[in-house]
């Protein structure tokens, strides 16, 4: 029998708006929606692991969150096994097609003017979502496909009412944005444009285009996607705007399973992804960084410095630029590239970089780096942990806002812009002059560099902290400085995500502070160096937090998420 939302909301769902901070014994959610959340719960209560939570939550998002993560995109996974003791990750992050090239995005076409690496099919990567997620249920998973599915597709049928952020992002896209694969398509898509774009307010019931590809999937599995109508539908109409994908691109897609990265932290251990993601290399850096300058320059740990003050953002940003600078520098994709992972993520490099670090001033731009940073901003987290202390934490993404703008007309499904995390230029200057790594440069189904930065962190052999963030650039500064509140300056998930974060990617050189900060501290940073601009909001961070009582979830008010459990 068919249950309707509004039981779900009633059965799994408590409104943090009521309790500040509800507490669970047996399994916890937060994702950025609070329907994404209750999917994975009521998986959970049915009797599913917190794999199986995840995938459910994946899929829901696609309905839910359409213009950050979905079908056409892809993603990265962290699986922490209580009962083995072992943490693995799933890497299914999109890819370029196998006709890609090194100038790919340089050569002038048809028209005399490069391809766009941003807005249509030239822009469009092979989508892991599907992939990634299968094969998460198949490997780690005890649900069946159909099941964890269920939820997606309820809220398809019946629709969901839209919050603001997702009224927000929707009247952010120009007009008729979505409305490009008409020309020529010969397929009515007036309700596709309706499913996407129109006059929304925050209430009004949204029914997801995408219904039809997911019952399919429910029907089909992976291959339903991959080699069958589907995937003729999404390969004809990237190609009709412009793009090179192929039948063989899809039909190849793989998922990675990789070693994570990891660091010891405070008797704990920290489990994050390694690359084509920066975000683990970056995190352990930057750990590593400050505990070298805890040893070295500070009177005392980074919390007595006081938390959020000009003194710990100082450090902080000082951290961040050498962390980033080096994320432009060396990282891409591990397969095709030497990339320095454990001479990054050493001690002794770390204590190295802490000696570099003024704590009164910053120093010179070009005492950093010399490259470039790419960005990913359409981006969704959720994280998931179990009383047993098994947890998963996973960050998706259709890399900006709705992708490439290309939307396939029949199953309505948002393709990602991936191609724009590529460098287009490598070893050349860019339009601002700066140069940029050649570890990212384009390449036949190579894999794009990326900020996502799940983590999950252990103790005892238990989780106690799956958390990440979407945000682009700002992924990996919210995660940090979300971790360390909750670590050393032992906040509760609530405290520790509410709070107002800063964030310094190198270049451009500017230290971003929520506006809260900004009031207080911009004197005192600019005093120190640093060029202050404000920013609304930094990251948005979703974190299940577990001790052997209870189980706490926050999921980031930045974007109107709730969190679940039961």
């Amino acid at each position: 029998m068919r249950v309707p939302v509004a039981v779900i909301c009633l059965l799994f769902f408590m409104p943090q708006s009521e309790a500040a901070e509800p507490t669970w014994k047996h399994g916890a959610v937060a994702a950025d929606h609070p329907l994404a959340s209750q999917a994975g719960v009521e998986i959970l209560k049915n009797g599913g692991n917190v794999v199986d939570a995840a995938v459910a939550v994946g899929f829901a998002q696609s309905v839910l969150r359409p213009g950050s993560s979905g079908l056409g995109g892809g993603g990265f996974m962290v699986i922490w096994n209580a009962e083995r003791g072992a943490a693995t990750t799933l890497d299914y992050r999109e890819r370029a097609p196998a006709a890609a090239t090194r100038d790919l995005f340089t050569r002038p076409g048809p028209d005399g003017k490069p391809a766009s690496s941003q807005r249509g099919g030239k822009a469009v990567a092979v989508p892991g979502h599907v992939a990634g997620l299968c094969y998460a249920l198949k490997t780690y998973g005890t649900k069946s496909l159909e099941e964890v599915l269920a939820p997606a597709i309820r809220f398809a049928e019946e629709g969901v009412a839209l919050d603001e952020h997702e009224v927000e992002v929707r009247a952010s896209l120009p007009a008729g944005a979505i409305r490009q694969t008409e020309n020529g398509s010969g397929l009515d898509t007036t309700a596709l444009h309706r499913g996407y774009l129109g006059e929304w307010k925050v209430g009004d019931r949204f029914h997801s285009p995408q219904l039809a590809a997911l019952k399919a999937l429910a029907k089909g599995g992976r291959d339903a996607f991959y080699k069958g109508e589907i995937a003729t539908a999404l390969v004809d109409e990237v190609r009709r705007q412009g793009g090179i994908l192929t039948r063989d691109d899809f039909a190849s897609m793989d998922v990675f399973e990789r070693k994570p990265l990891t660091t010891d932290f405070d008797g704990m251990k920290v489990f994050s992804m390694p690359p084509p993601s920066s975000g683990g290399v970056a995190l352990i850096e930057s750990l590593n960084i400050l505990r070298q300058l805890e040893k070295s320059k500070l009177e005392g740990p980074i919390e007595s410095l006081g938390h959020n003050s000009p003194e710990y953002l100082h450090v902080l940003t000082e951290t961040l630029k050498h962390a980033f600078a080096d994320r432009a520098a060396y990282l891409g994709d591990a397969d095709f590239s030497d990339i320095p992972v454990r001479r990054l993520t050493s001690p002794q490099y770390a204590g190295a970089l802490a000696k570099r670090i003024l704590l009164n001033r910053t120093r010179p731009l070009e005492d950093y780096g010399r490259f470039l940073p790419v960005d990913d901003s359409g981006t969704t987290h959720f994280s998931v942990i179990d009383s047993k202390g098994n947890a998963v934490a996973c960050t998706e993404t259709v890399n900006t806002s709705f992708g490439s703008w290309v939307v396939e007309p029949r199953f309505g499904i948002v393709l990602n812009n991936e191609m724009d995390d590529f460098a287009a230029q490598p070893g050349k200057p860019n339009a601002f002059g700066l140069v940029q790594s050649e570890a990212n440069a384009v390449g036949p189904r190579h894999k794009p560099l990326s900020s996502m930065t799940p983590t999950i962190v252990v103790r005892d052999g238990k989780a106690v902290f799956a958390l990440g963030a979407s945000g682009g650039g700002r992924i990996i500064s919210a995660t940090l400085q979300v971790l360390l509140n909750l670590s050393r300056f032992e906040m509760s998930p609530e405290k520790a995500v509410t709070q107002p974060r800063a964030h310094h990617q190198w270049l451009p050189n500017l230290l971003y502070l929520e506006p809260e900060l900004t009031r207080s501290f911009e004197a005192a940073m600019k005093k120190r160096g640093h060029e202050v601009k404000d920013r609304k909001e930094i990251g948005v961070s979703q974190v299940v937090a577990r001790t052997p009582a209870e189980l706490k979830a926050m999921s980031d008010p930045r974007k109107h998420g709730q969190a679940a459990g039961y």
